[in-house]
């Protein structure tokens, strides 16, 4: 059976509760992707600029959201219908330094990679 019961992939990682809802249709993983390989652009700025979290904090809407994660600061407006914990969750970081949420709840993932393309500068004090 797998994943065998207490594998490492059954490995307790504190999340339970953890929930994901359906995405609209054109909405998955890969179409995700898609959108980041098809050149159009999700930053919404001319350029990647440096950024303190008093501007970070006035870009906290549905229709104009960002949010800082590592030190660099992403317009994720158009990653909001495809996050898999729906676009509630994606909010709780609106505006704000969501490093400490993200690696909370996705300490495995690559969020240069997944974001790459909505990075819009680098936060500053």
């Amino acid at each position: 059976m797998f994943p065998m019961l207490g594998g490492p992939q059954r490995l307790d990682t504190g999340l339970r509760g953890r929930k994901k809802v359906p995405l609209e249709p054109g909405h998955s993983p890969l179409d995700w992707a898609r959108l980041t390989a098809s050149g159009k652009d999700l930053r919404g700025v001319p350029q990647i600029q440096k950024y303190t979290l008093s501007d970070v904090a006035q870009h906290r809407s549905r229709d104009d959201l960002w949010m800082a994660i590592c030190g660099k600061v992403y317009n994720v407006t158009s990653y909001l219908k495809f996050h898999p914990g729906g676009a509630g969750q994606l909010m709780r970081g609106a505006g704000k330094d969501a490093t400490e949420l993200f690696m909370k709840v996705h300490p495995w993932v690559n969020v240069d990679t997944l974001l790459d393309k909505c990075l819009v500068g680098f936060l500053v004090q």
